[in-house]
């Protein structure tokens, strides 16, 4: 922020001390106006500079008013000193009242005196080489004469528009693109031109009716191209938007929501850096919108999520920031798009974006912004809804471990992966329905439920074992990875944690066993996973049930 300070402070100073020597030369050289020059006319030309001002066409972070038609018809029929003081009065009154109330006077402060020595330089220069190639104004003009001349002004135009880039590229790091620039100086000055022309055919007949032609040709172009480029813009930016809420409403779950949001946030609108805040059940993360990795937290983020901030913050240049955004960016960062809080249930998004160029965001982009992000945050409370309810339909409830139909999923998930050898373990409770006659099914079920219990915690000793409840009192664990003897070892576990520890439910202490059957696939495409799952089940009914219980039982060693 010292830098522009500094250009500030630099640019007043300049424009004084030029300001200084217009007002001594024109001291000692007082100017003479053309006789038909009046109050009355004088106003209402002045009318028609602050008309093109105030109703501009912005293209890649540049204001073309289109007043140079109107300009260049007061040089050539009232002459430069004229043009210069309308332009420069109109540039003074656009600059402090264009702009709202809360970046005005920054505005004005940085810009004027800049947009001020711009305009002088635009205005004397071209006239100059018109003046020096013996371009006729006034009563002397004529169409043959000027010709020679007007080629001259517009060559002069184009360096000088030239040099502008230059200066602004370099000492206000404002990125201007030459060759767009040049196409639309063409446009500008092409249409300015042919405006100022006819309105000078009118000039016999009266100087306000051939201003007033001037200025409604020149009126017409600028409002044909204007609507054309709108239209084609917001054309392009409606079908942008709605092609990324598509791409939203089609997300099941959280991270496939966030990935559309983050991959299509770069084609939305243009950026240099950008950040989305997401919290959830009081977690935040936020990402970086270019790398679509996770960043430590910003300090910005925590003054954009005060409770007094609910509407977008719009900034076009760097001298309109305020102290309170302190974030380390290259100087050449000027544009700025801030939604401070879009929510929805306990979901909460924040997301801010800065641009190279100048005034790139206007309050459309912020409301399609804002539709997009109200869009992703119901979406994303959807999408926890989604997985709750896809968790609830692969848990068994008592037991809190997957059910069957989650384990088969996980199985033949395993089964299609390179992650072999696998090993199937299936058991049961022996003599459970001893427990349930005696004891009733309360007692049952909280004797199911103390063993899922203790199956988390032997799964929690091994890293590869998948436990699940294979329906009544049948439990099954799948082991990737996992040879025959390991799989041995964590059955015996498994069995040795029934058995050595009585189960103490509701008042009753009860010793209990079980038997268990494995199935080992040690290669690829050996077994299918239902025929490993049948084999587990025969060894445990043929190796351990009818072999006593209480026992582990291998297919292999059947």
């Amino acid at each position: 922020m010292r830098y522009y300070q500094h250009v500030a402070r630099t640019s007043w100073i300049v424009f004084g001390l030029v300001a200084l020597t217009l007002l001594v030369i024109g001291i000692v050289h007082p100017p003479t106006f053309h006789p038909s020059v009046s109050i009355i006319n004088t106003l209402y030309l002045f009318g028609l500079v602050l008309l093109f001002q105030f109703d501009n066409v912005r293209r890649g972070g540049i204001y073309y008013t289109f007043q140079e038609g109107i300009i260049l018809f007061l040089f050539l029929n009232y002459g430069l000193t004229y043009a210069l003081i309308l332009s420069q009065v109109g540039i003074l009154v656009f600059q402090f009242m264009s702009h709202r109330k809360a970046i005005r006077w920054k505005r004005f402060v940085y810009l004027y005196p800049i947009n001020a020595l711009f305009d002088l330089i635009y205005i004397s220069l071209p006239t100059f080489a018109y003046y020096a190639l013996g371009g006729p104004i006034g009563s002397n003009f004529t169409y043959t004469k000027a010709l020679i001349p007007f080629i001259g002004f517009l060559i002069t135009v184009f360096v000088v528009s030239y040099f502008q880039c230059l200066f602004v590229n370099r000492f206000l790091y404002l990125k201007y693109d030459w060759q767009r620039l040049v196409k639309l100086q063409s446009l500008v000055y092409g249409i300015s031109m042919l405006s100022a022309l006819l309105g000078i055919w009118f000039y016999d007949e009266s100087p306000l009716v051939a201003a007033t032609v001037s200025a409604l040709i020149l009126f017409l172009f600028k409002r044909l191209l204007q609507e054309r480029g709108d239209s084609l813009e917001a054309n392009d930016n409606a079908k942008r938007f709605d092609d990324a809420k598509e791409h939203l409403l089609i997300s099941r779950f959280e991270r496939e929501t966030i990935d559309s949001l983050l991959l299509d946030l770069p084609h939305l609108l243009p950026f240099s850096e950008g950040w989305i805040s997401i919290q959830q059940q009081r977690k935040q993360v936020i990402y970086n919108i270019r790398t679509k990795q996770p960043i430590d937290v910003l300090p910005l983020f925590h003054s954009l999520s005060a409770d007094d901030l609910h509407t977008p913050i719009i900034y076009g240049l760097r001298c309109d920031w305020g102290n309170d955004i302190q974030i380390g960016l290259p100087v050449d960062r000027h544009s700025m798009l801030a939604i401070p809080s879009i929510t929805s249930g306990e979901v909460d998004v924040s997301i801010i974006l800065f641009h190279q160029v100048a005034d790139a965001y206007d309050v459309t982009n912020a409301d399609e912004l804002s539709r997009l992000l109200r869009i992703f945050c119901r979406v994303l409370e959807r999408s926890r809804e989604t997985v709750q309810l896809y968790t609830e339909s692969r848990t068994d409830a008592l037991t809190e471990l997957p059910n069957s139909r989650a384990f088969y999923e996980h199985g033949r998930q395993e089964f299609a992966a390179d992650c072999y050898p696998l090993s199937v373990i299936l058991f049961d409770i022996d003599h459970f329905k001893r427990v349930n006659d005696t004891y009733g099914h309360k007692v049952g079920d909280l004797v199911l439920r103390e063993l899922g219990r203790r199956i988390q915690a032997i799964q929690l000793q091994y890293d590869d074992v998948f436990a699940a409840r294979y329906g009544g009192e049948e439990f099954v664990l799948l082991l990737r990875n996992g040879s025959q003897e390991a799989a041995i070892q964590i059955a015996e576990t498994v069995r040795h944690a029934v058995m050595d520890r009585p189960f103490l439910v509701d008042g009753h202490r009860l010793s209990l066993t079980v038997s268990l059957g494995i199935d080992t696939v040690e290669e690829r495409y050996q077994r299918t996973f239902e025929e490993s799952l049948r084999q587990a089940d025969h060894a445990l009914y043929v190796g351990g049930k009818h072999n006593g219980r209480n026992c582990t039982a291998h297919y292999a060693n059947l």
